[in-house]
């Protein structure tokens, strides 16, 4: 029969209180330290985040990719649900590489 600790008898949740025994003491601690320990602690946090260059400019193939699903909304629009998956596929490739087909050729497919 343990008397104290977080695995007591008397510890209604023993999970919570082993995870808030060492939260607490790290609280304490912190209030233990100076301002320089503080601050120092800071800075090496700060100095480990990484920093992306290319945040500050979007990638042209982004644009690509935005162009492709807007042309997908305007082609699969609340109307168009029914479309069989192959079919949406196939139109929204003709609809990208136009030149691959023409008048000619969709005149050629109706006789």
């Amino acid at each position: 029969m343990t008397m104290a600790g977080p695995r007591a008898n008397i510890v209604h949740s023993p999970d919570f209180e082993s995870g808030a025994i060492p939260a607490a003491q790290d609280a304490e601690e912190d209030e233990n330290e100076s301002f320089v320990e503080r601050f120092r602690k800071k800075r090496s946090l700060m100095q480990q985040e990484q920093h992306y260059e290319l945040l500050r400019s979007i990638p042209p193939t982004s644009n690509i990719v935005e162009r492709v699903f807007s042309v997908t909304r305007t082609t699969f629009g609340h109307e168009r649900n029914s479309l069989q998956p192959i079919t949406l596929e196939q139109i929204l490739f003709l609809r990208q590489n136009e030149s691959y087909w023409d008048v000619s050729t969709v005149g050629s497919l109706r006789s």
